[in-house]
């Protein structure tokens, strides 16, 4: 049965992405600002945003703290966008919150949408749940992001800038570095990945005008890897363990670092064992998964160009000199040009799907494209045709790929399970 509160928040999904600040500001009032009760690490970013933010919450979790983590989107059901301490709200909980939260709602003139809903439902259910800090992801842009309504966040966290989102951010590196920077505060410390010149020029003089502390992390020396996870060091700390794979996870992982020594330096009490632990722990599926070894299954959540370069990079990493069988979905207003330029080379062949968005891109397009670039292309009608078809070609000493969209991986995971 459809939980009633899921109900609720997706019967507002056709006010779409309306960016601004106008309407979560009237609705946190109305719930008398919890979010200005919890101590908050805001994160922005175009890539990594997710790990990123998984690695410092299992990180202070460890430390003794009741962590509360809200990301988006969720994988399998909308619960796991807000949890606390890696426990995804309960049923009974969000039906509590949303009861909360609902009335308020219905008494604005201007509604807030989907994602403004889930913003404030989540700031409740961390203030009900006496969260002793949030790690709370954007998410699109920063400046007009819903969560942007934290007025003063412990620290605010950038993880690397890139083209996404462009028709509401921007068309060139600085404009939508503009938008993500937006999450600045006066006197709050600002923890930077790596970023383009162009990005980074934002970010200093955004920082400097808000008299923000910029600090860059610094940069990890690779250590070994395999299927099981890889190890990596970072000043001091040598020989630290992530279960995930590839090397952008490294470059994630060393940024929540980063970010956990300027809170040692502000005062919180954790610890190298912390750390340790906490980036051992620390799980978040479908980013360079391996699901299956014959044939080799990968799932990925690339979906913009940095993350097709992230994927290329990895794919050659760990399987080198193979041809790979890709399962691709992609949404219309992505930069199909630029996401397939670097897989196209490791291609043997492609099956293509129509994501469950409005803003999907037609399989039969997206074949089309492909087999335009000389790469034998077919579009499915579902993910288990995809995946069927895919084995028959990959063989059992083969590599099959997923992606190109986040909103298809419940999919993915479903068919994978139903396959042999």
């Amino acid at each position: 049965m459809q939980n009633t509160a899921i109900e609720y928040i997706n019967s507002y999904s056709w006010l779409g992405s309306r960016p601004g600040l106008e309407r979560i500001r009237d609705l946190m009032q109305r719930l008398d600002n919890p979010q200005d009760a919890l101590q908050i690490i805001h994160l922005a970013g175009t890539n990594g945003k997710g790990s990123t933010a998984s690695f410092i919450a299992s990180v202070l979790q460890t430390a003794g703290y009741k962590t509360g983590l809200y990301t988006s989107p969720f994988i399998h059901t909308l619960h796991e966008e807000i949890q606390v301490n890696g426990v995804a709200i309960s049923d009974d909980e969000l039906e509590q919150v949303v009861a909360q939260v609902k009335v308020p709602a219905a008494e604005m003139e201007n509604h807030p949408t989907t994602f403004e809903l889930k913003t404030a439902i989540a700031f409740c259910h961390f203030y009900n749940a006496g969260c002793d800090v949030v790690v709370l992801e954007t998410g699109m842009g920063g400046e007009l992001d819903s969560t942007n309504v934290v007025k003063s966040p412990q620290l605010c966290v950038i993880t690397p800038i890139d083209m996404d989102h462009m028709e509401y951010l921007g068309r060139t590196i600085s404009i939508i570095a503009k938008a993500k920077a937006g999450i600045i505060k006066p006197g709050v410390p600002v923890i930077t990945a790596s970023q383009h010149p162009d990005a980074m020029s934002v970010l200093e003089t955004t920082a400097t005008e808000q008299n923000a502390e910029l600090i860059k992390t610094k940069k990890f020396i690779p250590g070994s890897f395999s299927f099981e996870g890889q190890q990596f060091s970072l000043g001091e700390l040598h020989d630290l363990a992530i279960k995930h794979l590839g090397r952008y996870q490294m470059e994630n992982a060393a940024v929540a670092i980063t970010a956990i020594y300027k809170l040692i330096d502000m005062g919180w009490g954790i610890h190298e064992r912390h750390i340790r632990t906490g980036l051992a722990n620390a799980c978040w599926p479908g980013r360079f998964e391996l699901i299956r070894k014959e044939p080799a299954i990968i799932v990925d959540g690339g979906h913009n160009a940095q993350g097709a370069l992230a994927l290329t990079d990895n794919l050659k990493r760990y399987f080198p000199d193979k041809k790979i069988v890709f399962v691709m979905g992609i949404l219309a207003d992505k930069d199909m040009h630029a996401i397939l330029a670097p897989i196209l080379p490791l291609a043997k062949q492609f099956f293509t799907i129509t994501p469950d968005s409005p803003r999907a891109m037609p399989a039969a397009e997206l074949a089309e494209y492909i087999n335009k670039q000389n790469i034998p292309a077919m579009s499915v009608s579902d993910m288990d045709a995809a995946f069927e078809k895919a084995a028959e070609i990959a063989g059992s000493d083969g590599v099959i790929c997923y992606f190109g969209s986040l909103y298809s991986l419940n999919a993915v995971f479903l068919a994978l399970k139903k396959s042999p």
